[in-house]
């Protein structure tokens, strides 16, 4: 599907929005990809990334689907808007084990208020294989900056 982004500087706003995010900095999670509709979302696995077993918590697992999918219906948006996550449904297929979290996400349907958004998260192994540990389903409302988040947004 090929979209066109409605804010030409749609990579520079996401990248500062992403820098303002300390939960995003706080568990490694980077974008490595920035398109119209399609973003690819990274976490460098550690312990801090684990459940008690050892296997990557299902949190972390919800986060970076939600980072990816709604970057992904932020690069949709205009110059004064924003994406918020409205709802978000993740079902997980495999246990999360290896190195590295990999999740992409994409615009299914881009809509006036709502847009919806997948993402497919994957485990990187150890051999450079990945697998397909979840994949979320949500709809990222559209709404307007307040003048507090625009002047933030020029800094």
């Amino acid at each position: 599907m090929s979209f066109t982004p409605k804010n030409p500087e749609f990579r520079q706003t996401i990248l500062g929005h992403l820098e303002r995010q300390e939960f995003m900095k706080h568990i490694g999670c980077r974008l490595t990809v920035i398109e119209p509709g399609y973003v690819e979302a990274v976490i460098d696995l550690d312990k801090t990334h684990q459940q008690q077993i050892g296997l990557v918590h299902g949190g972390v697992t919800a986060t970076i689907a939600d980072v990816a999918a709604g970057f992904a219906g932020f690069t949709l948006v205009g110059p004064g808007e924003h994406t918020v996550t409205a709802e978000i449904k993740v079902s997980y297929f495999r246990k999360g084990r290896g190195s590295r979290l990999r999740a992409v996400g994409t615009v299914a349907k881009a809509g006036s208020t709502m847009h919806f958004c997948e993402a497919e998260v994957f485990c990187v192994q150890e051999d450079g294989s990945e697998v397909l540990i979840a994949k979320a389903t949500t709809t990222m409302a559209i709404i307007a900056a307040s003048s507090e988040q625009r002047a933030a947004s020029s800094e």
